[in-house]
């Protein structure tokens, strides 16, 4: 059964498959009544060079130890700032903080552009959220070269490019959870329909089995009639007995009141020739031999 044949099946039981529609669509939007919207926002964060160029060392003295990332770069310094935030102990920060610990950490493709994005059940949550993880990234580069006590101006600091204040509501998990509930109601549909459409095939056959499968059918009734009457020998030519050449058929023929061929013709049966006939709905042959009349005994 594929798909255009199950719409079918719902279209021609849809006695049993609107009920379920009905309750389906009305689940649906009770469910969309009662799940409050999320608030969503987004921020972004740029990692900035240094402004200055590190001193150059004085004639026969040894290099000072300088800053690392500086030779990294801000590209680099900014991956690993993202896997910095995306930890369980920068999580749990934000989530003391009054924020949603389910935040999303993102890169700008080939650029130190951190992207932020929020997630929260409701506004002042998504607030927090977008605020304390915003600080928390400026930490995170700042507390990576403080080890390395860098001069003012030859270390890599941060740019709040956008603060993510612009926070919206979303319906977004509303739609998730009612698209969920219909595609559900969908399948039960489906399933009830076929399921009663089986029930209802099985139902027919078990009646005509009983209708027939216990006494034969009225067509069998006459084919039976047929082969069934009483069959008695006839004497052959010149007084000898030839019961296995011809046999009278002494019976109904019709086996629903139809008169013999005797009958009809007024007591002698009337000569028929050998012929081979089915019983309707049978797989069962009838034989009907050749039936001699009186006269022919006489020799006329």
């Amino acid at each position: 059964m594929d798909l255009l044949d199950l719409l079918k099946l719902m279209f021609r039981r849809w006695y049993v498959t609107t009920p379920v529609v009905v309750l389906t669509l009305a689940a649906a939007f009770t469910l969309g009544a009662a799940i409050q919207p999320e608030y969503k926002t987004s921020a972004a964060v740029l990692l900035v060079p240094p402004t200055t160029s590190p001193a150059a060392p004085a004639p026969n003295a040894s290099p000072q130890p300088g800053n690392p990332w500086l030779r990294v770069g801000e590209n680099s310094m900014a991956q690993a700032v993202q896997i910095s935030i995306s930890a369980h102990e920068a999580r749990a920060k934000v989530q003391a903080a009054g924020g949603n610990p389910d935040y999303e950490v993102g890169l700008v493709n080939r650029s130190p552009i951190l992207t932020i994005d929020v997630t929260a059940a409701s506004h002042g949550e998504a607030l927090a959220t977008v605020t304390a993880v915003t600080k928390l990234v400026g930490e995170e580069v700042a507390g990576k070269q403080a080890e390395y006590k860098p001069k003012a101006g030859e270390q890599i600091t941060t740019q709040v490019l956008d603060p993510g204040l612009n926070i919206v509501q979303s319906r977004s998990n509303v739609l998730r959870a009612q698209i969920v509930v219909v595609a559900i109601g969908l399948l039960l549909a489906a399933a009830a329909s076929v399921g009663y459409d089986a029930i209802v095939r099985r139902r027919d056959r078990a009646r005509l089995a009983d209708r027939h499968g216990g006494r034969p059918s009225m067509a069998w009734n006459a084919g039976q009639a047929t082969v069934g009457a009483a069959r008695r020998p006839i004497p052959g030519p010149k007084g000898g007995s030839d019961s296995g050449d011809a046999t009278q058929v002494v019976g109904n023929l019709g086996g629903q009141g139809n008169p013999s061929a005797g009958e009809r013709s007024g007591g002698a049966p009337q000569q028929v020739s050998a012929d081979f006939v089915r019983a309707p709905q049978s797989d069962d042959t009838i034989l009907l031999t050749a039936v001699r009349r009186p006269a022919d005994d006489t020799g006329k």
